[in-house]
């Protein structure tokens, strides 16, 4: 086998393993939750995975120096933890309190939409008519899962949904806010800036519950799920992120994120014993549906763009192919 395609084996091996981490977050944190409150888990996600990135940032070739920041740039960090882990999780794991694996990971998938609504107002993007339906449609299924039999609305899940729906919504901010961050920080040091300031926010919140758990009498299985979260969740998984956005564009690899609600909903199944209904599969298939026709749009528009002026489309997509297998074996 060539040194090529096992650089590619290696490279799809990768995304596999970051969508599977990707699912398995709910569950884990679904165990979590079990022995310790939403801020206290996020305070132990932040502060966990902010002591493994600075040891990695600390001994990363061509990192961006702690001398270097300047006043303006903490009060940045700050403010993307602020937005991106204090919103973002707190809002996110409370959602996962009150709701199932299922309709969170459904909710999620939300995001690139809220992304979309940020960019717009940044003057990043363009709105068509076709966006908002599918906007609109994605909304409309949000409130289908939570439809009885009888089609009236229960509340039982729908306050988690809600809350996970804000948690997408601060996370959609976060990410128009960190457009340029990686570039000019580089993506190690800036994920690492980020989440030390973030645990210096949560360190005064989550340290009286992280010091009083008795962590010495929890469960094999409760344990696994918090080390799950600290480790594979908040620092594998984004180093694997950046790893692929290098090598492939930001719409491909945010493609992956559909299948998290297939993949997430099957596992809550087999190992939480949740119950597929009925509503859940009608509203995520609009939901889905919803989502797909907003990014299917912004990739038509993407594709016409950067084919204006070109005298055949598919010269330029074998050129986008070369380039990413060039990069692919470049790569050390």
């Amino acid at each position: 086998m060539s040194e090529l395609c096992l650089k590619l084996n290696r490279f799809q091996f990768l995304l596999g393993s970051m969508v599977a981490i990707w699912c398995g977050n709910f569950i884990a944190l679904k165990v979590c939750l079990r022995v310790m409150s939403p801020v206290a888990v996020t305070a132990f996600r932040v502060i966990a995975a902010a002591a493994l990135l600075f040891l990695i940032q600390r001994y990363s070739p061509g990192r961006y120096d702690f001398d270097k920041l300047r006043k303006t740039d903490f009060l940045f960090f700050l403010k993307l933890a602020f937005v991106g882990l204090l919103l973002n999780q707190v809002l996110f794991i409370s959602g996962l309190k009150f709701t199932t694996v299922a309709h969170s990971a459904l909710v999620v998938t939300l995001g690139p939409l809220f992304t979309l609504l940020f960019a717009w107002r940044r003057g990043q993007e363009k709105l068509t008519p076709t966006n908002l339906f599918g906007m609109a449609l994605s909304i409309f299924g949000i409130f289908c899962l939570n439809l009885d039999k009888g089609l009236k609305l229960q509340t039982a899940y729908l306050f988690g949904d809600l809350l996970t729906l804000g948690g997408s919504v601060a996370f959609a901010y976060y990410t128009v806010m960190s457009k340029n961050v990686a570039a000019q920080y580089g993506s190690v040091s800036a994920t690492t800036f980020t989440y030390l300031a973030g645990a210096c926010v949560f360190l005064p919140v989550g340290l009286p519950a992280l010091v009083t758990l008795p962590w010495l009498e929890l469960p094999w299985a409760v344990l696994i799920a918090f080390v799950y979260v600290a480790v594979l969740s908040s620092v594998l998984a984004p180093l694997i992120f950046y790893y692929a956005l290098r090598h492939i564009p930001a719409s491909r690899l945010a493609a992956l994120t559909y299948l998290q609600p297939v993949v997430t909903t099957i596992s809550s199944v087999l190992i939480l014993s949740e119950k597929l209904t009925l509503n859940f599969i009608l509203g995520g298939s609009i939901v889905l549906a919803g989502i797909l026709l907003t990014q299917r749009s912004g990739r038509s528009r993407q594709v016409v763009q950067e084919s204006h002026g070109s005298a055949n489309v598919a010269s330029v997509q074998r050129g986008k192919s070369r380039s990413f297998l060039t990069r692919l074996r470049e790569d050390p």
